[in-house]
C-alpha cells in the first residue's frame, strides 16, 4: 500500500504545481513550466504502471506478445470481427514486427492511457489537482494496471470527445469504431449524443427508471444480455452473471456524484453549467446506473463495463464545487477527500493488498535491456 500513497501524493503535487504555482522564467510567469509540471505527471504515471511486471493479467498479456507472430505473418486465419479485437492485434504485431520487446509493450500501452486520461482532466476539469486526486483514489489509475485493451480503447475513445462538444458527428463515430476494434464495449461512447439534457430533468428520471428496472429484473433479462454481448464478440452464459455483485462501497462511490447534482440543483443552474458539464454529469450517471446493476449480477462483467465511464466522476465533482458557495465548497472538498481517501485505504489495504500482487523493475534495468 505504501507505493500506492506515494503515487497519490507524487500526483497531486505535480498537479497542483502545474495549476496553482506561477513559474517565472527571467521575471515572467512562464505557462511552459507549469505544462513541464503536466508532462512530468504523465511520465510519472506511465512509467510506474508501465514497468510493472505482475499484476492482474500483465503476465497473460505478455506471454500473449511474445509468442504472437510478428506482421505479416499474423494475417494468415486473422479475424477482422470487431469482437476479436483486430486493431489491438494488428498494433501489437507490428510493434513485435519492429523489435519492441514485452516491457516494452506494455510501457507504450500505459504511456497511451494516461497521457490521454491527464489531458482529458486538465482539458475538462474545475479543478486538475482535485481530478487527479480523485483519478487515482477511485481507482480510475488502477485500472489502467489491470485491463489493456479496454484502457487502449478508452484513450482512443477519449480522442472523440471535442468532436463530441463540437457536434462534429463524422469524426466523434470513426473515432470511436476505430476504438472498437482494441475493445468493442467502447461502442457504449455511441449513446452519449444523446445524454446531453439538463440533469435532473425528465431524461434522468428516464435512465433511474431503466436502471433500477434492470437490477431487479436482471434474471429475465440476462438472456438479453448474453445475445448482446455476443454480437460484441464475448461468449457468456448465465453462469456469468451468478456470483459476487458489485462491491456496495464502489456503488456508493459512483452515486456520489448524482447525488450531489440532486442536492445542489437548485444551486448550480443551467447558467452555470454548459452543455458539456450537463453530457459529463449524465455519463457519471450512466458509470454508477452500471454499478447499481452490477448488485444483482456479477462484478467481474459489471464493474469492467462501467469503467469505460470511470473518468467521468473526476471531472464532474471539482466542477460540482466550484459552481457552489465558498462555505459550502470548503466543508464539501474536506468531507469528499476524507471519504475519497477511506475508500483508497479500504480498497487497497482492507479489501485486497496491492502489494501483495504487483511487482515492477527499476527504470534502470528497463534502459539497460
Amino acid at each position: 500500500m505504501g507505493e500506492l500513497w506515494t503515487v497519490l501524493a507524487v500526483s497531486c503535487g505535480l498537479a497542483f504545481l502545474s495549476e496553482k504555482y506561477t513559474f517565472t522564467w527571467n521575471g515572467r510567469p512562464s505557462k511552459v513550466l507549469n505544462y513541464g509540471m503536466v508532462v512530468l505527471l504523465i511520465a510519472y504515471l506511465s512509467f510506474f504502471a508501465g514497468l510493472r511486471t505482475g499484476y492482474n493479467d500483465t503476465y497473460t498479456y505478455m506471454s500473449s506478445y511474445e509468442t504472437m507472430a510478428a506482421f505479416p505473418a499474423v494475417l494468415d486465419g486473422f479475424s477482422w470481427k470487431i469482437g476479436d479485437n483486430p486493431g489491438f492485434v494488428l498494433l501489437n504485431s507490428l510493434m513485435k514486427t519492429a523489435g519492441f520487446r514485452a516491457q516494452t509493450f506494455v510501457l507504450f500501452y500505459s504511456i497511451l492511457f494516461v497521457t490521454a486520461a491527464v489531458i482529458f482532466l486538465k482539458r475538462y476539469s474545475g479543478s486538475f489537482t482535485l481530478s487527479i486526486f480523485l483519478f487515482v483514489c477511485a481507482h480510475g489509475y488502477l485500472f489502467s494496471l489491470a485491463a489493456m485493451k479496454q484502457c487502449a480503447s478508452i484513450a482512443i475513445g477519449l480522442m472523440a470527445i471535442p468532436y463530441l462538444l463540437k457536434e462534429k458527428w463524422i469524426p466523434y463515430v470513426l473515432i470511436i469504431l476505430l476504438a472498437a476494434t482494441f475493445h468493442p464495449y467502447i461502442l457504449l461512447f455511441l449513446l452519449i449524443p444523446f445524454l446531453r439534457f439538463r440533469p435532473w430533468s425528465a431524461g434522468t428520471w428516464i435512465l433511474l427508471a431503466v436502471t433500477v428496472g434492470a437490477g431487479l429484473f436482471l434474471p429475465q433479462i440476462i438472456g438479453t444480455v448474453i445475445d448482446a454481448a455476443a454480437l460484441l464478440g464475448d461468449g457468456y452464459d448465465a453462469e456469468n452473471f451468478i456470483g459476487e455483485g458489485v462491491n456496495i462501497f464502489r456503488v456508493l462511490v459512483a452515486s456520489v456524484p448524482v447525488f450531489l447534482t440532486l442536492v445542489f440543483r437548485q444551486s448550480i443552474s443551467d447558467k452555470r453549467i454548459a452543455e458539456q458539464r450537463n453530457t459529463f454529469v449524465n455519463c457519471s450517471f450512466v458509470y454508477a446506473s452500471i454499478m447499481f446493476v452490477g448488485l444483482f449480477g456479477t462484478a467481474n462483467y459489471f464493474g469492467r463495463l462501467a469503467s469505460y465511464f470511470i473518468l467521468f466522476p473526476a471531472v464532474v465533482l471539482p466542477s460540482i464545487i466550484k459552481g457552489l458557495s465558498a462555505k459550502d465548497r470548503y466543508w464539501l472538498e474536506i468531507l469528499m477527500i476524507l471519504c475519497y481517501l477511506a475508500f483508497f485505504y479500504y480498497g487497497n489495504a482492507i479489501n485486497g493488498s496491492f502489494e501483495d500482487e504487483f511487482s515492477r523493475m527499476i527504470l534502470w534495468r528497463y534502459l539497460r535491456g
